[in-house]
């Protein structure tokens, strides 16, 4: 079974099974309310807990709900911009095994750390990054922020006036702002966590999309420090980890790559190489969250196209997926076992 969040006019996340079938089509809300702009969703298999970003310029928060199957009841908010100031427009949501969890956000353009409660329904800002407060003793940053910005005093978030701007090559993250209408254009994207093993000991390793700056960037998720970039991309957006490869959706291409070590000072340099989809993307078109079902085949939702294409396992083959014309521009693919 897939969960679906949407782009625009869709407010809940819908389900569909594995052949396509939307499930529930009189009913289909998975939610038990509506939310503004859904984004990134995750499902923590040991607590049950379904985490929903919703990214609405007045309800920046991070959901968490109870429930199984296709119906989940709202527990708490997990993490708002009420009470933290780095959180405005989340879009997306990565957690470790160690309970710390990693939110992605546009219009602050920061990747902020929380540490969760034992029930996981809450999330208490962790401290600044050590890596920053290091480089930066007098700085000044947001709550809980990991990753920082390379642009400070950015429209429509004015919490961002006059703090410490830090260089796009010590980490910071690139942002493009639409002047003519006063807004963020384009800023950090998604994120992914990883535990990489590395000569009998275990390193965890943050990606983040670093969209203005075209690359994909790993982070040290304990000190905030950069560990290493990727080649230069077209307009990466969405991540994802299967086994040791990562994957990220890059305008109409979906690209991989084997894990970096950037432990290992013999490491080649990070290289991303599109992955030989068939047939291929239309050019022109824009990919959003992509996901491997049960049976490893793929799929590449593509947001401008209301669809999601289906490839086999070894990226050919693919089909239409969806059994029924999609609702809205599906945004973020989320694969749950039965």
């Amino acid at each position: 079974m897939f969960f679906v969040t949407f782009h625009k006019t869709v407010a809940n996340v819908y389900a569909y099974d594995d052949d396509g079938n939307l499930l529930n089509p009189s009913n289909p809300d998975v939610l038990s309310k509506d939310g503004d702009e859904l984004r990134g969703i995750y499902l923590e298999l040991s607590s049950g807990l379904l985490y929903v970003v919703e990214g609405g310029k007045k309800t920046s928060k991070v959901h968490a709900y109870t429930g199984s199957g296709t119906s989940y009841k709202q527990a708490s908010d997990f993490v708002s911009g009420k009470t933290t100031n780095a959180i405005d427009h989340p879009f997306a949501v990565a957690f470790d095994s160690q309970g710390h969890c990693y939110v992605s956000n546009q219009d602050t353009n920061v990747v902020a750390a929380f540490d969760m409660s034992s029930d996981g329904r809450k999330g208490t800002p962790a401290p600044c990054g050590e890596y920053l407060t290091t480089l930066y003793p007098s700085g000044t940053f947001l709550d809980a922020t990991l990753v920082a910005s390379s642009e400070t005093n950015l429209p429509n978030a004015p919490q961002t006036k006059n703090l410490t701007k830090v260089s796009k090559t010590l980490g910071g993250l690139g942002v493009e702002i639409d002047t003519k209408h006063d807004k963020v254009q384009n800023s950090v994207r998604d994120v992914a966590f990883y535990q990489l093993s590395y000569e009998g000991s275990l390193y965890p390793l943050l990606f983040v999309v670093d969209e203005p700056a075209d690359l994909v960037r790993a982070y040290n998720p304990i000190t905030g420090q950069i560990l290493r970039s990727s080649n230069p991309l077209t307009s990466p957006v969405h991540l994802l980890i299967d086994g040791g490869t990562i994957y990220v959706g890059a305008k109409d291409q979906v690209l991989s790559s084997p894990i970096p070590n950037p432990y290992d000072p013999n490491a080649p340099i990070w290289i991303f190489s599109p992955v030989q989809l068939s047939p291929a993307i239309p050019s022109g078109e824009s990919v959003s969250g992509i996901a491997f079902d049960g049976s490893g085949n793929f799929h590449v939702a593509i947001r401008t196209k209301n669809t999601v294409i289906k490839y086999d396992s070894r990226f050919s083959n693919g089909i239409p997926w969806a059994s029924t014309p999609m609702p809205d521009n599906p945004e973020f693919l989320l694969y749950v076992a039965d």
